[in-house]
């Protein structure tokens, strides 16, 4: 267990309360963004064929994308993190990543109505979250584990997450489909 000895490791608190407030204030960001979003024909056709895929359950397409847009946010917060002493340019990245939450968000709840609202809650948002929660774990984590098995954290997490993801899609959704 030395591998991933965590003794003697104290929370960054300042760096947590402004991780909270920049996603806070980026998720109001992206929502107040909808009206002028909305005539943007791109996000509308991406909300369209994201609502689309998560009730067909046409999971390649949806883990695919996911899993990349996991593994570049993740290994930017790695390499900011492990490679210079800037730690809270990582937050920049936070910032879109919840500008993106909240405009999505928005967007799928807005225009796509009710099937966008039901996927939206049971796949959107607990996916993006625990994506965003991942981003926090790397940047808190990534220089207490072992330095031969940390450029693998970020890999671990992001397929962790896609598993995540896939069972939200297949079991979540479905059993709520059934149930709705």
């Amino acid at each position: 267990m030395r591998n991933f000895h965590c003794d003697c490791y104290k929370w960054d608190k300042k760096y947590c309360l402004a991780f909270a407030i920049v996603l806070i204030c980026s998720i109001i960001c992206g929502i107040v963004l909808y009206k002028p979003v909305i005539s943007n024909i791109y996000f509308i056709n991406f909300t369209s064929e994201y609502v689309y895929n998560v009730f067909n359950y046409k999971n390649s397409a949806l883990l695919f994308s996911h899993l990349l847009s996991d593994l570049i946010y993740l290994y930017i917060a790695y390499f900011l993190c492990r490679f210079t002493k800037f730690k809270y340019l990582t937050l920049i990245f936070v910032f879109l990543r919840g500008i993106f939450f909240g405009v999505y968000t928005a967007v799928l709840f807005g225009i796509t109505s009710f099937g966008g609202a039901i996927a939206g809650i049971f796949v959107f948002i607990p996916s993006s979250l625990i994506s965003i929660a991942l981003i926090y774990a790397v940047v808190e984590f990534c220089k207490i584990i072992n330095k031969k098995y940390s450029p693998f954290m970020p890999l671990v997490l992001a397929l962790v997450d896609c598993v995540v993801y896939a069972i939200l899609i297949n079991v979540v959704f479905r059993v709520a489909i059934a149930i709705v």
